[in-house]
C-alpha cells in the first residue's frame, strides 16, 4: 500500500526514501557501503532536497510541485518533468 505524501515531508521520511533508493535503485553500492556510510549517504540526500525544495517554494513554486521535483532530483537523480 503506497502511503499519500505529507508536505512538507518530514527529514525522516526524506531520510528513508533516500535510504529506500540507494537500496533498490544501486544494491551493489548498497551492499559495500557501511551502515555509517549509508546513513550519511541519506542525510546528505535529505539536505540537499529540503534546500531545493526552499529555494523552489521561495521562487513562488507550490509547494507540493516544489517538493516533487526537490526529491525526484535530488534524492532520485531523475530529471524534472
Amino acid at each position: 500500500m503506497v502511503r499519500a505524501m505529507l508536505y512538507p515531508p518530514s527529514h525522516a521520511d526524506l531520510v528513508d526514501k533516500a535510504l529506500h533508493y540507494l537500496k533498490q535503485v544501486h544494491p551493489n553500492c548498497y551492499r559495500t557501503m557501511t551502515d555509517a556510510e549509508r546513513q550519511q549517504y541519506s542525510e546528505d540526500s535529505a539536505k540537499r532536497a529540503e534546500r531545493y525544495a526552499r529555494i523552489l517554494i521561495s521562487q513562488g513554486v507550490f509547494e507540493s510541485t516544489a517538493w516533487s521535483t526537490s526529491i525526484r532530483e535530488m534524492i532520485l537523480g531523475t530529471e524534472s518533468d
